[in-house]
């Protein structure tokens, strides 16, 4: 690529990018990322496709109100780059933007080869944004290049609070009757079609489009897939596992593959964050190892659109407190407890507490009660709370009190 065909590229994506600054979009939920921009770390924004990491990057730099410079290299016109074509790049990005620019931001810059060095070499004056579909990106020469200087953020598609505020629906607790009412519609409108922006503005059906999308660009292209129809049934399947224990192993043999594909073809959908497995809790890290884990996928559209099964209430709540601790905890240090007689949904050991999802509107199950307690005596959690659909008050046993919370306000704290 020479510099004058990188300059109009650049060019043509500088007009987009004015065009989208001039646009309203919903404020995401993710603090005060703007603490990370400092010279010379590289902050990433990771996350699945179309989770809105571009539009987060540049409401950044309009609230910092600096001059940036952008380029996506997801453009097609940028397909096939070498590290050779980055030296035309570079150019074209001061010429079009010139030389005083001091931010700069690089859409799923994971797409080129070498791109590593690339962003090195501007990190010692400029403040850098990279955002990216890919888990495994920080895991190579930038991170050995970097020793540790970059921040990584990954970011979900719309969650409760932010599809409210797309719907505008006041999301501020407390609440009157009437809104109460209002959020919980809106709770099993969210529940249905999830949080992709783009779905919420097209239409449910561009779910389809996003799931095409992830699997061929982020999964089949990267990993040089070509059984293409057993490697769909193997999403599909694993998609409908949702909230419960998955067996690769078993899912291998129905498929008809060996363990190795099917270990790779799991870790390509978890690196593109279509779904995220939650390991079992076990005092030794290697025994953590030898157990099942859990599965979630990464928004309620695509189970809506994609599980085989039928839609299971209790098992979408579950996936909904999943992506909501998974976010909040920026999937750091949780687990599920399973004993002999007993399982708890989640155990957030950052936070020191056990939470257990069930489906029930008037009377929870003593049982339920019963698996908090024996998994408090074997953690010692600070914390224990059922998340429930309709019930708010706390239950107290053994001297132990247990918070019982409704999905709608557990979603919104």
């Amino acid at each position: 690529m020479n510099v004058e065909e990188a300059k109009r590229i650049v060019a043509d994506q500088k007009e987009l990018v004015e065009e989208k600054l001039s646009m309203n979009y919903i404020k995401r939920e993710v603090g005060d990322v703007s603490r990370f921009l400092v010279i010379p770390n590289v902050f990433a924004i990771l996350g699945v496709r179309r989770s809105g990491k571009s539009t987060l990057s540049l409401m950044l730099m309009k609230e910092l109100n600096v001059k940036f410079a952008y380029l996506n290299f997801d453009d097609e016109s940028l397909y096939g780059l070498t590290t050779k074509d980055l030296k035309s790049i570079e150019q074209a990005i001061y010429e079009v933007y010139g030389n005083d620019v001091n931010y700069l931001i690089f859409d799923e810059i994971h797409n080129v080869k070498g791109w590593e060095l690339f962003v090195s070499r501007f990190r010692e004056t400029k403040r850098i944004v990279i955002t990216g579909s890919n888990s495994r990106m920080l895991s190579g020469e930038l991170a050995t290049s970097l020793t540790g200087k970059h921040s990584d953020f990954i970011l979900f598609p719309f969650y409760f609070r932010e599809y409210l505020r797309f719907k505008k629906v006041s999301e501020e607790v407390p609440m009157s009757t009437r809104r109460i009412a209002e959020v919980k519609v809106e709770l099993e409108k969210y529940m249905e079609v999830g949080g992709f922006p783009e779905a919420l503005i097209i239409g449910k059906d561009q779910i389809d489009v996003i799931y095409n999308d992830i699997l061929f660009k982020d999964v089949v292209f990267r990993y040089k897939i070509r059984e293409l129809e057993k490697f769909k049934d193997f999403s599909k399947s694993l998609i409908s596992y949702y909230s419960t224990e998955v067996s690769l192993s078993k899912l291998a043999k129905v498929i008809g593959v060996d363990r190795k594909t099917i270990d790779l073809w799991s870790f390509g959908l978890e690196n593109a964050y279509l779904i995220y497995f939650l390991p079992r809790y076990g005092e030794n890290p290697r025994e953590r190892l030898t157990f099942n884990k859990k599965v979630y996928v990464v928004d309620p559209g695509l189970i809506s659109r994609v599980a085989m099964r039928a839609k299971d209430k209790g098992r979408v709540m579950e996936n909904l407190v999943a992506l909501k601790l998974f976010r909040d905890n920026q999937l750091k240090g949780l687990y599920y407890v399973k004993g002999k007689d007993f399982e708890i949904d989640f155990y957030d050991e950052i936070n020191s507490r056990l939470l257990q999802v069930t489906y029930a509107s008037d009377k929870i199950e003593e049982r339920e009660i019963r698996s908090l307690l024996k998994a408090e005596e074997m953690l010692r959690a600070k914390e224990l709370i059922m998340i429930t659909y309709d019930i708010e008050g706390e239950e107290e046993r053994e001297g132990k009190k247990i918070k019982l919370i409704p999905l709608y306000k557990f979603l919104l704290t």
